[in-house]
């Protein structure tokens, strides 16, 4: 196994309790991620627009995908690159923007 394979999702469960989803990787690390820092939008009309009212039943539903590589919410039509999440990549250019000017 190699050091790119160890970086792989293992497995990922969503903590109602903090909002949070919780990935462990096949190194056995384990990392954790508010849900209000990822982007989670749909198309509509030519523009992104935000999800709203997720409930914690539809982000439970959260599953490990394409050997590891990332975390989907198939009801939701939402999937993340888990080598994005951990360079602390949670959307567009536009969304991380948003996030940086706002933790100022």
């Amino acid at each position: 196994m190699s050091s790119d394979d160890l970086k792989l999702a293992k497995s990922v469960i969503y903590e109602a309790s903090a909002r949070e989803i919780v990935v462990t990787l096949k190194d056995g690390s384990r990392h954790v991620w508010p849900v209000r820092l990822l982007e989670m939008v749909k198309s509509e009309a030519n523009a992104w627009v935000p999800i709203e009212d997720i409930t914690d039943q539809q982000l439970a539903a959260v599953e490990v995908y394409g050997g590891g590589q990332y975390i989907i919410w198939d009801e939701l039509d939402q999937a993340f690159s888990v080598e994005d999440l951990l360079a602390g990549i949670y959307g567009r250019e536009a969304w991380m923007k948003n996030l940086m000017a706002n933790a100022l």
